[in-house]
């Protein structure tokens, strides 16, 4: 962090408090009176942006994301939220470029393969879905969401019983159209 004053760095925590406590309005009020003396604080920026996503402010929330991400380029924190918060407003083209680059900053996250894989075939990005999550499940063989979204994309392209396999080993479930049909795993 920034070097700050003491007094700054305590109320730095108290804002901090209130926010981990959901009190995101007094936290927001807090942070915005630590930015006035430091002005491009990653922490801050960081937290009051999460204050406002808390609060489904989420214009304000992208805007404080970006400040820190324009202060702080490499914060795989910043980044993660950034795409986040466009992966909860379903805005899956504006999160994959951040969950890309977080993915290159630092490659053992599953939850943000998992991500990657979700947006893909969300967009309906057919060729890519399948290729990431052909190699992410090789270096995640456990993780049932790849294999669920690589399963139901194999479907997409017509590879039905690649796909129904992989939704069999994910699931259990193996999906026609939109009716499921439960199948024992062995």
């Amino acid at each position: 962090m920034q070097k700050i004053d003491k007094e700054s760095e305590k109320n730095f925590l108290e804002a901090d408090n209130f926010r981990i406590n959901g009190d995101f309005t007094k936290a927001i009020e807090i942070f915005k009176r630590l930015l006035i003396r430091y002005p491009k604080l990653p922490p801050a920026l960081n937290n009051l942006a999460m204050c406002y996503a808390g609060l489904n402010q989420l214009d304000e929330a992208e805007k404080y994301y970006l400040k820190c991400l324009e202060t702080e380029p490499v914060s795989i924190l910043s980044i993660n939220n950034l795409a986040k918060l466009y992966f909860k407003s379903n805005q899956y083209h504006k999160a994959l470029p951040y969950l890309k680059k977080s993915l290159s900053r630092k490659e053992d996250q599953l939850d943000v393969v998992e991500v990657i894989a979700t947006c893909l075939f969300k967009l309906k990005f057919t060729k890519e879905t399948d290729n990431f999550c052909r190699e992410a499940i090789k270096k995640f063989p456990e993780s049932e969401v790849l294999k669920n979204y690589y399963g139901k994309n194999l479907l997409r392209l017509n590879k039905h019983s690649e796909g129904q396999k992989y939704l069999n080993e994910s699931t259990g479930v193996i999906e026609f159209g939109e009716e499921n049909f439960n199948i024992e795993k062995k």
